[in-house]
């Protein structure tokens, strides 16, 4: 069986969970920040139901729905942490 590139996933609750991304380094740099959160989405069921809710941050930096994955140099076992979109605030 070969390798399946994957990222962990440090959640709300301290929780840490890997997401599989592909069985190719091509396939796993092609995916969007969008398509990831609808993995975890699919992984991690009553966080939210939507991926706007979602916040993915890595290297201190908020990770564009649109961008892929390679744009912000993540490898495969990079930690990325989720965090919740919370309303309020002007």
């Amino acid at each position: 069986m070969g390798k399946i590139y994957q990222v962990i996933i440090n959640g709300l609750r301290d929780e840490k969970t890997t997401i599989d991304l592909g069985s190719s380094e091509e396939e796993m740099n092609n995916t969007t920040v969008l398509e990831l959160k609808t993995k975890i989405l699919q992984r991690l069921p009553g966080n939210s139901d939507s991926p706007e809710d979602l916040r993915l941050i890595f290297a201190n930096k908020q990770l564009e729905d649109s961008a892929k994955l390679s744009d912000y140099q993540i490898k495969d076992k990079s930690i990325i942490l989720m965090v919740l979109r919370l309303p309020g605030g002007n």
